[in-house]
């Protein structure tokens, strides 16, 4: 009986262990970039960035920790969380220099900037960013297409950056400062000729060379003004300046 009793007993705990599995063994981190990918691909892209993270800890191997830091790096710009997005591209083209993908990231870097330029009067640290960035494009890779679409955008954020110096040059001049008011606004001319409010650069010079004591300069400025933009909503103000100084 104790022979057949052993067999029976041996029999059920074969049973019980084949029902209940082997233990899970732990996921790799291929499986996490692998997992990581599905959610990107379905949109779940909080899911993914737990994934992904979790394959860049387990640092297998270099080919899968660097597709996952690309990849978190795109999961973030997916899901609009810019400053996140910039952040990621940034190391990855500091430790990858060279990565066949490289274009790609500055084009994607550069966006991330673009898309957190904030109201011109406010911080233009994002704006100067993108500049830098999408000029960094164009130099290193001028005949890829994304290369191709930098100066449009470039020309925004110029021509965004120089309302910026417009509009603190126009506070200078409403809180009295107005020397400071002539540098800034001087320095738009210098620095952003092709900024399409120079006449506005223009009239409000005028007027701080008017508020500063120097008359002569503000007649030179407001009509030269006059001769180069005569189609100008600020042509009859700086007409009205002038037959007020002359």
């Amino acid at each position: 009986m104790k022979p057949a009793f052993l067999c029976v007993l041996l029999s059920c705990f074969f049973l019980a262990a084949c029902l209940g599995g082997a233990p899970p063994q732990p996921k790799s981190a291929e499986d996490y970039y692998l997992q990581g990918k599905t959610q990107f691909d379905d949109g779940n892209y909080m899911e993914a960035v737990t994934s992904l993270e979790k394959a860049r800890e387990i640092y297998e191997s270099a080919e899968i920790n660097t597709k996952a830091e690309l990849l978190l790096a795109d999961t973030h710009f997916a899901a609009e969380d810019y400053p996140e997005a910039a952040s990621a591209y940034e190391t990855f083209l500091k430790q990858h220099p060279g990565h066949p993908e490289t274009a790609r990231v500055l084009s994607r870097l550069g966006m991330s900037y673009f898309n957190q330029v904030l109201a011109i009067d406010r911080d233009q640290t994002a704006t100067r960013n993108s500049i830098v960035t999408f000029e960094s494009l164009q130099r290193l890779y001028p005949d890829d297409w994304r290369a191709k679409e930098a100066p449009e955008i470039i020309r925004y954020c110029r021509d965004h950056l120089a309302q910026h110096e417009l509009y603190v040059g126009r506070f200078y001049l409403k809180t009295g400062e107005h020397r400071s008011a002539i540098n800034r606004l001087i320095a738009i001319y210098e620095d952003f000729p092709d900024f399409s409010g120079l006449d506005q650069v223009a009239f409000y010079l005028g007027q701080a060379y008017l508020d500063n004591g120097h008359p002569a300069l503000a007649v030179k400025t407001l009509e030269k003004m006059l001769q180069d933009y005569p189609g100008s909503e600020y042509y009859a103000q700086a007409e009205k300046l002038l037959r007020e100084e002359l």
